[in-house]
């Protein structure tokens, strides 16, 4: 559902191969989303024993401002796109919030923050980063909703993701303690993956 969704255009022709699904299997969902909550929800658990201490995590800087802006932003985008039945505009909207989560922790590295005792500047990090997951998991939840459902109740989320409305998903999620989870993406061999037939003329 997310490949066809994603890589083909609602109500137009589009090409298919079982190559091209494993590659944005692996890219999109497990390098990208899949990693991304697993790290977040293992920082959170290793640093703050599964819950971000927000009260004590320090003022938001400008990363963390352009990182609640982008979650913003991306909702109302990917919102509209559904509007217009165009969900592979959603998800492209939505991947740039996936894509800019994983170039932040990069960027603010708080294992370095973590070894320097910054523990403000940790909680607020890690807050940002949890807040961001709990987004993405309400947008994707149409697309995925067994896999958005399994990493919403990781992240902490105590109620159906399903319940949750899509349309103010950037506003603050009311989060609990977050879990660890198998992989929601786990890798796939590439003998695994069938050849695509070449078609016979």
């Amino acid at each position: 559902r997310y490949y066809f969704m994603r890589a083909i255009t609602l109500g137009s022709d589009g090409s298919f191969s079982w190559e091209d699904i494993h590659a944005r299997y692996h890219a999109e969902l497990a390098n990208g989303l899949g990693n991304l909550g697993s790290r977040v929800i293992a920082m959170v658990q290793k640093y703050f024993g599964g819950v971000v201490p927000v009260a004590d995590a320090g003022e938001p800087q400008g990363s963390d401002n352009e990182i609640t802006a982008l979650a913003a932003r991306v909702s109302v985008d990917a919102d509209a796109a559904i509007e217009r039945i165009a969900p592979h505009e959603a998800i492209a909207a939505i991947w740039e919030l996936v894509d800019a989560l994983n170039g932040y922790v990069t960027e603010q590295e708080p294992w370095a923050l973590a070894k320097a005792e910054d523990h403000a500047r940790l909680a607020r990090v890690l807050d940002v980063l949890v807040q961001g997951v709990a987004t993405l998991s309400v947008l994707l939840e149409p697309v995925m909703p067994e896999s958005m459902q399994t990493l919403w109740h990781a992240i902490g989320g105590a109620e159906e993701v399903s319940a949750q409305n899509i349309r103010p998903a950037a506003v603050r999620h009311e989060l609990g303690a977050v879990s660890t989870i198998p992989p929601l993406f786990p890798r796939v061999d590439d003998d695994a993956v069938p050849a695509t037939p070449v078609p016979q003329r």
